[in-house]
């Protein structure tokens, strides 16, 4: 017995003879057809007749779904027709999905079907949770979902074994706010995970400007010292959020710890400039003069930054003063360079001479950078 596989053309031609006026008269898979070949307008038309199909569809649908060979369009519609479908095995399907996918237009579309499935989904995806093996699914689906429900099952997992799992819960609960979720937090602080504490330090910070906001800062100094970079980096990202004396003094503190990685003092430098305090940019005028090359550079570049207009004068003082200071690092070309560029962006007119003692060095990038720098004063 020979098989007739349609030809292209024929599927083509079926297709455009179809009446969408009588969708009882389309077969599914005559509709899956539609769906993969047909143009925006057909699809669009094709997709209200599947919904009609039901949990039917669900099967074919998923596989084309969760191919990551298929056409991403095709497989958004066919998200698309699942999210108008009320039914437990498309939660699992797109929680799937979830972690197999990286198309932002399907992650999008996948967490507003979740939500869509509303309480059902909630309640589906923490059952799930008391199952190892759909555990990591369930906890990054429930992630997805934009409702206060998610908390208590979250909750049950953030002391899982799997600090995957215990990261995802805790990035996902410093959206809400609770005590029981501050006091996990805090926990978390001292999880042997880095992933988990970074996410810990992240939602924390969140919280600085409470009013029980030196207690939290208290907590989260000893990590400006973490054995993960990224994990001290984050948490003096996380203490820009606080400008009290305590979090600039202890900021400062760890900025002039010798044995501290250079790449954590950048950060700092530009976390006391983010505060943006007297007190803090006084910080960056006393280390400006004892820091190596890379920093000092970095403190310039950050003071031409500052935009508040009662701390521009301060800036521009201490930019002025060390230049004045005949420092051996002025002799730098860079160094020249960035003071002439944050005098401009600081509308330092008060720095015209300086810019002018500059505009005589021998390098001719540095005239240039001092040329630039006053014609823009002069305009201003």
């Amino acid at each position: 017995m020979v098989t007739v596989v349609p030809s292209q053309s024929s599927i083509l031609f079926n297709l455009t003879n179809i009446s969408y006026d009588d969708p009882d008269a389309i077969s599914l898979e005559l509709a899956l057809k539609v769906l993969e070949l047909g143009n925006f307008e057909e699809k669009w038309a094709i997709a209200k007749i599947l919904v009609r199909y039901g949990k039917e569809v669900i099967a074919p649908l998923k596989e084309i779904i969760l191919d990551e060979k298929a056409n991403v369009e095709h497989r958004w519609y066919s998200l698309k027709i699942l999210n108008e479908i009320k039914d437990p095995e498309i939660i699992l399907i797109v929680t799937e999905l979830l972690t197999t996918t990286q198309e932002e237009d399907l992650l999008l579309l996948a967490s507003q079907t979740l939500a869509s499935q509303g309480k059902q989904s909630v309640a589906f995806l923490s059952q799930l949770l008391e199952n190892s093996s759909y555990r990591f699914l369930a906890t990054k689906a429930l992630a997805q979902i934009p409702s206060v429900q998610i908390v208590k099952p979250l909750l049950s997992v953030v002391n899982d074994q799997d600090s995957t799992i215990r990261a995802i819960a805790i990035a996902t609960l410093r959206n809400f706010d609770t005590p029981e979720i501050k006091s996990v937090m805090i926990n978390a602080l001292q999880d042997y995970a880095s992933s988990v504490r970074k996410e810990a330090i992240i939602g924390l910070g969140l919280k600085l400007k409470l009013p029980e906001e030196l207690e939290i800062v208290k907590l989260m100094f000893p990590l400006l010292y973490d054995i993960n970079l990224s994990v001290a980096q984050q948490t003096a990202i996380s203490l820009s959020r606080s400008n009290h004396i305590f979090t600039i003094e202890s900021l400062n503190k760890v900025l002039r710890d010798e044995q501290i990685p250079e790449t954590l003092k950048v950060t700092i430098v530009r976390t006391l400039s983010w505060i943006a305090t007297p007190q803090s940019l006084e910080c960056l005028k006393e280390y400006i003069y004892i820091s190596n090359f890379s920093i000092t550079l970095e403190i310039i570049t950050v003071l031409g930054r500052v935009t508040k207009s009662n701390l521009q004068n301060q800036a521009v003082t201490i930019l002025s003063d060390f230049y004045h200071s005949n420092s051996l690092k002025l002799k730098s070309p860079e160094i020249l360079q960035s003071l002439c560029y944050s005098f401009k962006q600081l509308n330092a007119t008060t720095t015209i001479d300086i810019l002018k003692a500059i505009e005589a060095n021998g390098n001719s990038q540095v005239r240039f950078h001092a040329q630039n720098a006053l014609q823009e004063l002069a305009i201003k």
